[in-house]
């Protein structure tokens, strides 16, 4: 008699449950739903550093006061130059948002002038 061992159920087996160890359970934060554009709006007129990936490996840090923002673009206006540049939204990672009236503008100049 050839018989399928897949086939024949084994009458020792028996149902075993598995402990699932409980994890330290935290007060949900609330998620900000807000897009990164609208969250950039709500800094316009501050001092912003970027961090922009180039490439693969390459990253490029700018600053200056957001000027504007749009759907795939925002504006960084130099405080020592006054010229305006135009950054791509989609290749920065990362965003410093500095408080209302910092930094100082001519000490930031001043310094950006003579640093080495």
């Amino acid at each position: 008699m050839s018989h399928d061992m897949a086939a024949i159920p084994n009458p020792n087996w028996e149902p075993y449950e598995v402990q699932v160890p409980q994890l330290h359970k935290t007060a949900a934060s609330p998620i900000d739903k807000r897009s990164l554009q609208e969250l950039l709006y709500t800094a316009k007129g501050r001092f912003v550093i970027c961090d922009f990936l180039i490439g693969t490996q390459s990253v490029k840090t700018m600053s200056g006061f957001l000027a504007n923002v749009g759907p795939s673009y925002f504006v960084l206006r130099d405080p020592c130059t006054g010229v305006e540049t135009t950054c791509d939204i989609f290749s920065v990672k990362f965003i410093s948002v500095y408080p209302e009236g910092q930094p100082e503008t001519q000490s930031y100049c001043t310094y950006r002038l003579y640093r080495t």
